[in-house]
């Protein structure tokens, strides 16, 4: 789900040229990185490892200016509230 997430980031202002240095149209779409704290220093991803250690893997966080979005804290509170609410039944990890 995060990989949806951060895949979703356009920015408008991105001037994107083409062959002879056309412009083509403006903005583009990417790959918004998280934030992990790994063995307490802060290192950006564009791909989550699939080994990451949960403890490190519930870290992540966007990083924008002051801000920051807790996105894989968030992602388990819907994943909850879907299971309580709606009924939602997720296979046992292995």
């Amino acid at each position: 789900m995060e990989d949806i997430i951060g895949h979703a980031c356009f920015n408008g202002n991105i001037q994107n040229y083409g062959p002879g240095g056309f412009v083509e149209d403006a903005g583009r779409s990417f790959r918004y990185p998280v934030t992990f704290n790994e063995g307490g220093d802060d290192r950006k991803h564009h791909t989550v490892p699939p080994d990451m250690d949960a403890g490190v893997l519930r870290t992540g966080r966007y990083r924008f200016g002051a801000n920051e979005l807790n996105v894989f804290g968030a992602l388990e509170q819907v994943v909850a509230m879907l299971q309580a609410e709606y009924g939602l039944r997720l296979p046992e990890a292995q």
